[in-house]
């Protein structure tokens, strides 16, 4: 399938600056000109009557072509329409198989990547981006098989250093050496020199030439000086045990230049049109991934451009937060209260079998083109017209998980502001449907404002009645919403009481299980000993509505 790029034409940078405009003015769709209230509300335009729910992934690894880890075809079983993987090793869009796309012709994609070892950053994706960087070759050898020493091996098409673009000749080399205690192996390297991934500059002379190294896995980084570099490893094949090696590359530029490129694009072909930047100018954008940063630097990066969108609320391989903690979670709120728009993602990352899945709100598809309805798509993240689902895991009799996995119909059905009969902003009207009334026939929601959690209702249906100022301005700077689906009982038989539920928190409320699940699960790698519980909750989060 050859991808089509969309080059910006000054009309298209004419819209570009356009939908930039309108983001930075949005706040001032609701409420009484002059009267202390502007509003963004990404669920504004949404008719809840029509729009279609469409299941999407941010930031999900598992296929690669020409190999793939998992089919797409896994992942549609599961309920997922929109489908824009993102790899790394090189960090660069996946296109869909085109057998795929033949047999599910209604099947949505968007170019998509995990950029990393950006400096300044840690990872981040680019949704609806060609931005490409990177490199990756793992090193096809047969060391278990054959225990012979030399090992050789030369790998090819790399970037040769460029003065200009130094950061493109920067890879490092991943070496996994297996080993008794004081084994080492020598290793020599013939074009490429050993450098700084930061400032480029070479370590001593560069040269790695017989240099020991010890059985463990180690990261060496390189600046190629051919785009051919040779490795070479001597050792004794009775003291090592494992050898196995790979050149990768990522990002290794000031993340401001990385972001640039990533919405703009900075690489021109022949003709000199910008390439590799977003493929909507008013589609897609960047998302922070499972950042533990400061509240100042998260400012920083949402702050840089609009089209920066937000951070991960929850990824499978720490939860909402580092080591069970909320970190993720209540870094979303303290942006929040700062009044700066961040819209949160819910992501299995690596995972693929566990929770986490954003579902879209897109106008009707029928009679429009694929190409239409993917823009639709890229809209909808870059408006904030989605919300996060963390659906039960299905199971069947003898606990096992099986497909669809997190898949769920439990959703919004509204989220919508009032106003009174003068036209002034009144509350906020929130209603969900879709639960399993026999697994999960219980339902609460949640207001979650600047002020903390400032209400909790056990019915599908409320009415948030917003807080005024003595100018009828709102007071809340922020309202979002979560909602869930829970079964009466929970650990086989125990009862579980509105009372109990409501005093739990996020990372309480996704344990809840009947019981627990065998072997790791990411979620939980810091606790390796006690296996992980197999979710009964449907979980689904809001995007905030915002006022100033």
């Amino acid at each position: 399938m050859q991808l089509k790029r969309f080059y910006l034409f000054p009309a298209a940078l004419l819209l570009m600056a356009c939908s930039i405009l309108e983001y930075r003015n949005s706040f001032a769709q609701d409420g009484k000109k002059g009267m202390g209230t502007e509003v963004l509300n990404p669920y504004e335009k949404v008719d809840w009557g029509t729009f279609e729910y469409i299941h999407s992934f941010s930031h999900q690894h598992g296929n690669r072509p020409p190999a793939y880890t998992v089919s797409p075809e896994t992942f549609w079983n599961m309920g997922y329409r929109h489908l824009p993987f993102s790899n790394y090793y090189p960090s660069s869009p996946a296109p869909l198989p085109e057998d795929f796309r033949k047999k599910h012709p209604d099947a949505l994609w968007a170019p998509n990547a995990e950029q990393h070892s950006s400096q300044g950053i840690g990872h981040f994706n680019v949704i609806d981006s060609y931005f490409s960087t990177g490199y990756g070759e793992a090193a096809k050898t047969s060391y278990r098989r054959n225990r012979i020493s030399p090992v050789e091996y030369e790998f090819t098409g790399l970037n040769s250093h460029d003065p200009e673009k130094p950061w493109l000749s920067i890879y490092w080399l991943e070496l996994i050496i297996g080993g008794g205690e004081g084994a080492t192996l020598s290793m020599t390297v013939d074009g490429a020199l050993e450098a700084s991934p930061s400032t480029y500059e070479l370590k001593d002379s560069g040269v790695i030439k017989n240099r020991k190294i010890p059985a463990k896995r180690t990261n060496i980084y390189v600046r190629a000086e051919s785009d051919r570099v040779r490795v070479r490893f001597e050792f004794n094949p009775e003291e090592i045990e494992d050898l196995r090696f790979s050149i990768k590359q990522g990002v290794y530029r000031p993340w401001e230049d990385a972001f640039r490129a990533a919405l703009d694009g900075t690489r021109e072909d022949r003709s000199g049109k910008p390439v590799e930047g977003l493929r909507f100018p008013d589609g897609g954008g960047i998302t922070l991934n499972h950042t533990a940063a400061p509240v100042a630097s998260v400012l920083e990066k949402l702050n840089f451009d609009p089209r920066v969108l937000g951070i991960e609320i929850w990824n499978q391989h720490e939860g909402f937060g580092p080591k069970g903690t909320l970190g993720f979670y209540k870094l979303w709120d303290e942006v929040l209260k700062t009044g700066t728009r961040c819209f949160g993602f819910f992501v299995k990352d690596h995972f693929i079998y566990e929770r986490g899945r954003n579902v879209l709100l897109l106008p009707p598809s029928r009679g429009l083109s694929v190409q239409e309805r993917e823009r639709n798509a890229a809209k909808a993240y870059r408006n904030g017209v989605f919300y996060g689902l963390m659906g039960a895991l299905a199971v069947d009799e003898k606990g096992q998980k099986i497909n669809p996995y997190d898949y769920s119909d439990f959703r919004f059905t509204k989220i919508s502001l009032k106003k009174d009969k003068t036209g002034m902003l009144e509350s906020l009207e929130v209603s969900v449907d879709g639960a399993d009334k026999v697994k999960r026939p219980n339902v609460q929601i949640r207001f979650v404002t600047d002020k903390g959690v400032s209400l909790v209702e056990n019915k599908s249906d409320v009415s948030y009645k917003l807080t005024k100022n003595g100018e009828g301005g709102i007071v809340e700077k922020y309202v979002r919403v979560e909602a869930y689906a829970y079964p009466s009982t929970h650990l086989q038989g125990k009862p579980l009481t509105a009372e109990e539920f409501t005093k739990m928190n996020v990372m309480e409320i996704c344990r809840i299980h009947d019981f627990l699940g065998g072997g790791y699960q990411g979620i939980y790698k810091y606790d390796r000993d006690n296996p992980a519980p197999v979710p009964i909750v449907d979980m689904i989060f809001s995007q905030p509505i915002m006022f100033r």
